[in-house]
């Protein structure tokens, strides 16, 4: 990766060995999903959203700024999610390890550039009536193959310092905790690897649950599907999570970011479901709403088509208790240009006709 610095902030962007892979799978998977819809000959039923991941700021790209938002403007941003049918918001991190940023007034993170985002947030979040899941410390390290045991010990101690910070500023405003550091199954097993990120992500949930054991913890892992490997990504996924006392997998189905194919959802959650069977974690599904169209730049995505969307959604509803969407609040807006406005529209008017239920 390396760092780019966008109006007074930071975004994460590929190097160029991370542009050439993604320029191959750009040209790969895009036409083996157009041809899936192109075969299809019913419109997709089924499946609606109900939450959103919202942010600072993207990590990746340029998209909604909310650093400095008062809470008018997120109660604003909160009506507009409602008149979907959103009733939860999942933030995706209060702090940044790779950018150096903080969102939250933090002695840890000190000589991070910081905004006070949170208190605003979680007001309007109470005076509107979500439920919010709210992100700890934002960290690419998970996704690094080659962690050292002792990098990834030095972040978990972050990791827990953020949460102690969290709870000690805003318990009883915020409803859940998501655990921001993501990772994904690499297609094969590393069991030395699966044995670090196992203790990582389980100590991380223990101490959330210590703090506040009522609060639901949430993950949202990538799935980087593999065909013919349903057995080995299930142990995998599951040396990872066992015994850490995580309440909701949320998978990203990875359609977005090209991880995963239309024709693939079917296995790919079924994995999911076995995993969460195995955990006895509920399932939820993270549907992108939002499609890679070119690689290299601080905005290399667009919204979605709604037909892929209805796709992605009517097999989400066959497994997941809940769906939620990497981000609506961007992806379904103006923000995005006429791709945005129209995916919104097409989405209300899907939900109006009766063809999500």
């Amino acid at each position: 990766m390396k760092l780019v610095d966008v109006d007074g902030y930071t975004l994460i962007n590929l190097d160029e060995a991370g542009i050439q892979y993604m320029g191959t799978r750009l040209a790969q998977i895009p036409p083996l999903n157009r041809r899936y819809l192109n075969a299809l000959t019913d419109p997709p039923l089924g499946g609606k959203l109900t939450g959103t991941f919202i942010y600072a700021h993207p990590p990746d790209y340029i998209g909604q700024r909310t650093m400095d938002w008062g809470v008018d403007e997120w109660r604003s941003q909160f009506r507009w999610l409602k008149e979907m049918g959103i009733d939860t918001v999942i933030y995706q991190a209060s702090a940044w390890v790779e950018v150096s940023e903080c969102y939250y007034p933090s002695r840890i993170f000190s000589t991070y550039q910081t905004w006070n985002s949170l208190g605003t947030l979680l007001e309007a979040v109470a005076a509107e009536g979500l439920t919010i899941f709210l992100g700890g410390l934002g960290s690419l390290l998970t996704f690094d193959e080659s962690a050292t045991a002792e990098a990834l010990h030095a972040d978990r101690d972050l990791q827990l310092a953020c949460c102690h910070e969290l709870h000690d500023l805003y318990a009883g405003g915020y409803h859940g905790f998501y655990v921001s550091p993501e990772t994904c199954f690499p297609g094969h097993r590393q069991p030395e690897r699966e044995k670090l990120l196992n203790e990582y992500y389980g100590a991380i949930c223990r101490e959330v649950k210590q703090l506040q054991p009522e609060l639901p913890i949430l993950f949202s892992p990538a799935t980087f599907y593999y065909p013919d490997r349903d057995q080995v990504a299930y142990d995998f996924l599951y040396n990872i999570f066992q015994g850490c006392p995580v309440d909701i997998i949320c998978p990203q189905d990875s359609i977005g970011v090209m991880g995963n194919q239309l024709a693939h959802l079917p296995d790919s959650f079924a994995v999911w479901q076995k995993v969460c069977k195995a955990t006895g974690a509920e399932l939820w599904v993270n549907a992108e709403s939002f499609e890679l169209n070119r690689t290299g730049t601080t905005q290399d995505f667009i919204p979605a088509d709604f037909k892929r969307l209805a796709v992605q959604l009517a097999h989400a509803r066959q497994v997941a208790q809940k769906i939620v969407s990497w981000e609506v609040p961007y992806f379904h807006s103006p923000l995005a240009g006429e791709r945005g406005i129209k995916l919104r529209e097409a989405y209300l008017a899907s939900l109006a006709t009766g063809e999500r239920e």
